[in-house]
């Protein structure tokens, strides 16, 4: 007897060993026992899916001796005939080869006559879209107003060839490839029947090839079978059926992520020579960077991967070397390359560059990160501004001895209680009282506490707070009350909104209740312009991308 191969061994008899298509199966099953049995049907899906093969039972179920039953006995002279091809009364018809009006002519006349020993005369149309638009038409009426023993039975891969008006005469069953998962379970399951030793890896490795086929899946175990005997280890795969190393797929990814862009030209090197077709590489590529995100996401991923676990925990080493951010933008960059490389003429080239690019890239910080950096930038840069600028407060000494040396009130001495550095004269600012040396400084508890150590407190409690009543002019201090001046305005109507919180502050700091009052002033000057050798205000200028504006203050100091 003839070797039969494993697609025709395993070729499921009965609905219920068919793998993937449950939803297809059930219908039928149900629509026998009910007896709403349709005159034509239509199976379109990928190769290899079961389309044939269910037509098949679907035919022996009807005319099955114990039928028409959802089951078929696979016993009885009908059911034998149709597993063996040789019924006269189910005739498949190969539709790529069988395409003129003269065949479906043939069909019309045929279907005329009653089944030999059978209920039902099933017509089964392989690759149905093959046929002409004139053959197509010739069998509307017959398609639509078939005897009562007559079915047909459409099977195509590409259902969008086929008119909308024999579309709208069928029920149509849409069949899906067959998933990853199934696939390796039903080969470990012939495996085990065919006394073959393969690993879970090798089992792998022939699934992902077969796109979902459960036909193809067979056609490859028996190539490998065929090569390497009944033992089959990962390279007898490799080797048998031209496959390139997975682990290749790991290298190249560690080479990218550990920026090692000489170990990337160098494997590149070794997939050409290989012979590997460099489109499908990068796709391959592509994949194993996608799971990579899979595993950095998901805390368990085998429910999404048909991964075998040593996969699984070498992408995890791989995805804890690299941030969710990097693996994203290598994507994006293999995604785009794969594009070039579709139109390139030198794929390898297009290839190697996308490479390079991936394993140059700097590490990245997402943008919330670097707005954080630059607000710390920001305070620290403030900080050092008021810190170093020319005007600096006077202590309650340093305004003593500007008393005893003679210095007039309204001279070196601002109205808010600053000294120039020169002691220079200023215009007074119309409307300003200028306060005296003496009652500048506040008396607490027996404790003298200045005003520009009150601003450092509220820096810390509430930076924007300070950054306002920097530029305020104070017009009188005494033991329970601050008065102070500044230019109508964002500034005015900010510390008028903020006015409570100002004087809880105070209280906090002074260790009393004061009360705070705040005037407006148009005449007031808050705009400052800095040193052209302060480096702290250019670098803040800088980074910020600010300006510079005048300040008449220190223009008139």
């Amino acid at each position: 007897m003839s070797y039969l191969v494993l697609a025709r061994k395993w070729r499921p008899t009965v609905f219920e060993n068919v793998i993937g298509q449950g939803h297809v199966t059930t219908t039928l099953k149900n629509a026998i026992a009910s007896k709403r049995i349709a005159h034509a049907y239509l199976f379109s899906g990928p190769r290899g899916v079961g389309k044939t093969t269910i037509a098949r039972i679907l035919a022996k179920a009807l005319n099955c001796a114990k039928g028409p039953a959802p089951s078929p006995c696979n016993e009885c002279q009908s059911c034998k005939e149709i597993t063996g091809n040789i019924s006269v009364d189910v005739i498949e018809i190969d539709g790529a080869s069988n395409t003129s009006v003269d065949n479906v002519r043939e069909i019309r006349e045929n279907i005329k006559y009653l089944p030999s020993h059978g209920r039902y005369r099933v017509y089964i149309i392989d690759e149905v879209h093959m046929l002409s638009n004139q053959a197509f038409n010739a069998l509307l009426k017959t398609l639509e107003e078939p005897p009562a023993h007559a079915i047909f039975i459409f099977a195509t891969t590409e259902s969008h060839k086929i008119p909308a008006t024999i579309l709208s005469r069928c029920q149509r069953f849409d069949f899906k490839r067959i998933s990853l998962k199934e696939i390796q379970n039903h080969i470990k399951f012939v495996a085990e029947a065919e006394g073959i030793k393969i690993t879970e890896k090798g089992i792998y490795l022939i699934a992902r090839e077969v796109d979902g086929s459960l036909r193809d899946a067979h056609s490859l175990l028996d190539q490998v079978i065929a090569f390497a005997g009944t033992e089959i280890k990962e390279t007898d795969i490799t080797d048998a059926l031209g496959l390139m190393d997975r682990a290749l797929l790991f290298k190249l990814s560690e080479a990218a992520i550990d920026k090692n862009g000489k170990e990337c030209l160098k494997l590149i090197e070794k997939v050409y020579n290989f012979g590997y077709d460099l489109k499908k590489f990068c796709q391959d590529f592509l994949e194993h960077i996608r799971d990579m995100v899979v595993v950095k996401t998901v805390d368990e991923p085998r429910g999404i991967l048909d991964l075998p676990d040593s996969e699984i925990e070498d992408l995890k080493g791989l995805a804890n070397k690299v941030s969710f951010l990097d693996i994203q933008v290598l994507f994006t960059l293999l995604s785009k390359g794969y594009e070039d490389i579709s139109r390139a003429p030198s794929p390898r080239y297009t290839l190697e560059m996308t490479l390079l690019k991936m394993a140059h890239l700097e590490n990245l910080q997402s943008i919330n990160t670097v707005l954080d950096r630059l607000e710390e930038l920001k305070s620290d840069t403030v900080a050092k501004i008021s810190s170093q600028k020319s005007v600096v407060r006077p202590s309650a000494e340093r305004l003593l001895k500007a008393d005893a040396i003679g210095i007039p009130q309204n001279e070196g001495l601002y109205g808010n209680g600053f000294i120039s550095d020169n002691l220079g004269q200023r215009p007074k600012v119309a409307g300003e009282k200028v306060l005296p040396a003496n009652t500048v400084q506040f008396v607490s508890d027996g404790c003298d506490r200045q005003w520009s150590d009150f601003l450092d407190f509220v820096r810390k409690k509430r930076p924007p707070l300070a950054s306002h009543l920097e530029v305020v002019n104070i017009i009188s201090m005494d033991s329970g009350a601050i008065s102070m001046s500044v230019k109508a305005g964002p500034y005015f109507t900010y510390l008028s909104e903020n006015k409570k919180v100002l004087e809880q502050l105070c209280n906090e700091f002074f260790g009393k209740e004061v009360v705070v009052s705040i005037k407006g002033d148009d005449s007031a000057v808050i705009s400052s312009k800095p040193r052209e050798d302060d480096k702290i205000i250019k670098e803040a200028v800088k980074t910020f991308g600010g300006r510079i504006i005048e300040d008449r203050r220190r223009a008139n100091a």
